[in-house]
């Protein structure tokens, strides 16, 4: 019997051994994911679909497509008048310029009528021009200049009418004769312009112009003579032509005084006629014997050189009027060219121009 009971109670000892383990073995291990018992909870819940998480990257809703354009750097264009594009000085839009200027005409004429104009006269008429007063000036300038640097188009007008007197010593048998001359110049021109800056940084910034286009004119002066014995002689030339011209240009703007500094140079050459009259009437005995010759209009060409410069002034308050005092010098050569005279026209002086911009 003694042996049978101390085999049971070393049985139970060894269950309850078995039974602590266990026991703490459960209470070490997280709880079973069984149907019965509650899961666990997050520390937050999205509020939304499609709200980030507070700990994750955010990720994009879509993917980008494979047809998108590629991402610009460039976030904003330059307006067609923005400064980079277009000259210091130039706005684009309608402008008129106006200036009067004070101009003296010169005229180097060599007119003769190439034989008498009639058997009774012993000689060719050849007279020449009296020197021109001073005389204003009109000049009206309408264009329009182009957004984006693109250039301007703009149509000219001049007008330059003198007059002037002198005497002839010796003029015929009966001593001195009275010289009076006159001349009136209508010129126009219609061009296209482009302008090249290198910055509109004030301590570098030029521009260079150039400009091409069509010209017109028209050109007459003539003289009239008064003595006793030759009563009367006179001499006319007249030239119409039409032709292309082209010119350049320099402006330097000054801006710390809201000045420009500028000079232009054209050249012109015109295809027209020139026509021609001579008169004459002097006292023949007891007679007073007259004759005029007209010379038929010839072909001619005739070519220009013209000059400018000057000093602009744009105040600062007004961007919309620009006011330039500058001296003019013009060439014609040929204007009176036939078979037997010739004659050369020079205009200069000063002028004061203004432009109205708007």
């Amino acid at each position: 019997m003694v042996p049978v009971r101390r085999g049971m109670l070393v049985a139970v000892c060894w269950a309850g051994v078995w039974w602590t383990c266990c026991a703490c073995a459960q209470s070490t291990l997280p709880p079973s994911d069984g149907v019965g018992e509650p899961l666990p909870t997050p520390s937050r819940v999205p509020d939304a679909l499609g709200e980030p998480s507070p700990t994750l990257p955010s990720l994009p809703s879509s993917p980008p497509s494979l047809f998108a354009p590629p991402p610009t750097t460039l976030t904003q264009t330059p307006p067609l008048d923005a400064p980079i594009l277009t000259p210091a000085g130039q706005v684009a839009g309608w402008f008129v310029n106006f200036d009067v200027g004070l101009i003296v005409p010169h005229v180097g004429s060599h007119l003769n009528s190439g034989s008498n104009l009639s058997d009774t006269f012993s000689n060719p008429v050849t007279l020449p021009i009296a020197p021109m007063h001073w005389v204003p000036s009109p000049f009206l300038r309408a264009g329009y200049r182009f957004a984006n640097g693109s250039g301007d188009v703009r149509l000219d007008w001049r007008s330059v009418a003198s007059q002037g007197d002198t005497w002839l010593p010796a003029f015929d048998s009966a001593g001195a004769g009275y010289l009076r001359s006159q001349i009136d110049v209508q010129y126009a021109s219609l061009t296209y312009g482009a302008s090249e800056f290198l910055t509109n940084d004030p301590k570098v910034n030029r521009t260079w112009t150039a400009r091409f286009g069509v010209s017109a004119a028209d050109v007459f002066f003539d003289s009239t003579a008064q003595g006793r014995q030759i009563l009367l002689q006179s001499a006319s030339n007249s030239f119409a032509g039409v032709g292309p011209t082209v010119g350049f240009g320099f402006w330097k703007p000054v801006p710390e005084w809201h000045l420009t500094l500028y000079g232009e140079l054209d050249a012109t050459g015109m295809i027209g006629f020139t026509r021609q009259r001579f008169g004459e009437s002097a006292l023949v005995g007891d007679q007073n014997v007259s004759e005029f010759v007209s010379v038929g209009q010839q072909s001619n060409g005739v070519g220009i050189l013209g000059a400018e410069g000057g000093l602009s002034f744009t105040p600062c308050e007004e961007r919309s009027w620009r006011f330039t005092l500058g001296y003019q010098w013009q060439r014609w050569w040929w204007v009176g060219a036939t078979n037997d005279s010739n004659a050369a026209l020079t205009l200069q002086g000063l002028f004061f121009r203004t432009e109205w911009r708007y």
